[in-house]
């Protein structure tokens, strides 16, 4: 994928700059937009393989921005990286309800960002033939899982269940209550290598519980504690994968 670029939308050209060395480092080419309507534009004239889009911009902000990117049938397909400055919880949600692939906060470091531009432009290429099929493909995977819930009063509490599936972009999960849609979570995954810590919000839940009053719930993943979370995480998906890939 490295035939086509990346794209840039970053108002601030401190902020574009530095993606800009960073990719450029590792031999991605790079554009970029000071704006979301000449970015847009400049989508439709390259089709670049990655967009890179900050959240904060005066004008079209990066929520319009992306859903004006989701509702064009030549640019849809593109995955969005989405980054912001802001401290606010809720860019993220907002983000990926728009459509964005991944949320990095700022600052980040070169190798996070690297990472998550190598995931995407990734799962661009795999999509090339087939762009609707599952963002993420889903295994079947029962690991523990900690949900740390944070409360009134900065207090924080947590609630113990297990993952029914995994994937890339997200869990399904039964725990013994039902969590809001929308409720910020922190994630403690007991992958067999060892814990990972990681964010995740969540997105539905069942209502009615399933064997041994759990209930259902559906939660995206918003990020790793520590970039080595990531490597874990994908190599676990990759452990789990492959006795299907061979079963099929």
């Amino acid at each position: 994928m490295r035939n086509r670029p990346i794209l840039v939308i970053d108002d601030d050209p401190q902020s574009r700059e530095l993606v800009s060395a960073i990719l450029g480092e590792a031999d991605f080419e790079v554009l970029s937009a000071p704006d979301g309507a000449s970015g847009i534009e400049l989508a439709r004239t390259a089709r670049p393989a990655v967009i890179i889009l900050d959240m904060m911009m005066p004008g079209i902000d990066g929520i319009n921005t992306l859903q004006t990117l989701k509702r064009d049938p030549v640019l849809r397909d593109i995955p969005v990286v989405t980054i912001t400055a802001s401290s606010d919880l809720t860019y993220a949600e907002k983000a990926f309800r728009a459509g964005a692939l991944f949320f990095l906060p700022k600052p980040f470091r070169a190798a996070s960002l690297l990472r998550v531009v190598e995931l995407a432009a990734e799962r661009a290429e795999k999509d090339i033939p087939m762009q609707r099929r599952r963002r993420h493909p889903r295994h079947p995977s029962e690991i523990s899982v900690w949900c740390f819930v944070r409360g009134d009063a900065g207090t924080t509490r947590g609630v113990v269940g297990h993952t029914g599936n995994v994937s890339l972009g997200g869990l399904s999960v039964l725990l013994p209550e039902t969590l809001a849609p929308g409720t910020a979570l922190r994630l403690g995954l007991g992958l067999p290598q060892g814990p990972i810590t990681a964010r995740g919000t969540v997105v539905w839940h069942d209502p009615q519980p399933r064997g041994g009053e759990r209930f259902h719930h559906g939660v995206r993943l918003l990020g790793f504690a520590e970039d080595e979370g990531l490597s874990q995480y994908r190599r676990y998906l990759r452990q789990i994968a492959a006795p299907a890939a061979q079963s099929g």
